[in-house]
């Protein structure tokens, strides 16, 4: 499943136009601690990001790119996220489904 979520992933970030010429966009991120949470406000950002060679946004299992929803019914790392160009015209978001399949959708004006 890695290998083929990545590489739609990159596919459609390319063809829509995610990055700029240095492979940098914005990745959306939950950066509250989960020991600290009740303590913290809101802990969501958008971290400028660049995209370096052997990257894995899925089997890499980065704890913020993981599916809260998908942890209800699988123990496997599923991941879900969102990314914006840095000029703001185009967003993606990889998502899981009820059914345990993953997808990504891109919106441009």
């Amino acid at each position: 499943m890695a290998d083929r979520v990545n590489a739609s992933w990159y596919r459609m970030a390319t063809e829509y136009g995610l990055f700029d010429e240095e492979r940098e966009f914005l990745l959306g991120l939950n950066c509250t601690h989960p020991e600290h949470e009740e303590h913290e406000e809101d802990g969501w950002a958008w971290v400028r990001v660049r995209l370096l060679d052997g990257w894995d946004l899925v089997a890499s299992e980065v704890v913020q790119l993981r599916s809260g929803f998908a942890a209800l019914f699988t123990t496997r790392f599923v991941p879900e996220f969102t990314a914006v160009s840095l000029d703001g015209r185009m967003m993606m978001n990889t998502t899981v489904w009820g059914n345990g399949t993953v997808s990504t959708i891109a919106i441009r004006p």
